[in-house]
């Protein structure tokens, strides 16, 4: 099965790193796509000084991302969305059925199995509810 849109959500850490290489290793030629995600979380009334901070940190995680996807050739391939939420789980799954994506790439922190289901982590509830292949990587 070959790939053409792949969808790899990061929040700029350790584990989105990984997820993301994985995902730039998949890309193979210009008639793939790469959509890079990263969702602001709402985190309730936080205030508009508050709300302007993390649009500028998103921004400025989102160009780690592109120089990243520069430096492996694919460039021509890469979009970048941000998006805001109550629930990144939710909107990752909302844009891969917008988008139309084969396969849903995101990291994780390798909890177990038990504890991904009491925290409700948003690789679980991706997983788990994804229409589409999701590879969750650690």
């Amino acid at each position: 099965m070959k790939l053409s849109k792949i969808l790899v959500a990061v929040d700029g850490s350790e584990y989105s790193d990984k997820a993301f290489e994985y995902a730039a290793s998949l890309i193979h030629d210009h008639k793939q796509q790469l959509l890079v995600v990263h969702i602001i979380e709402n985190l309730g009334n936080i205030g508009y000084s508050n709300l302007n901070q993390l649009k500028q940190d998103s921004q400025t995680i989102l160009k780690k991302y592109i120089t990243k996807a520069e430096s492996k050739g694919i460039k021509s391939s890469i979009k970048i969305i941000e998006d805001q939420g109550n629930n990144s789980a939710e909107k990752i799954l909302d844009i891969s059925e917008s988008e139309k994506v084969d396969t849903v790439i995101v990291g994780t922190k390798g909890q177990k199995a038990s504890e991904q289901f009491l925290l409700g982590s948003t690789s679980y509830k991706v997983a788990h509810y994804s229409k589409c292949t999701v590879i969750i990587v650690k």
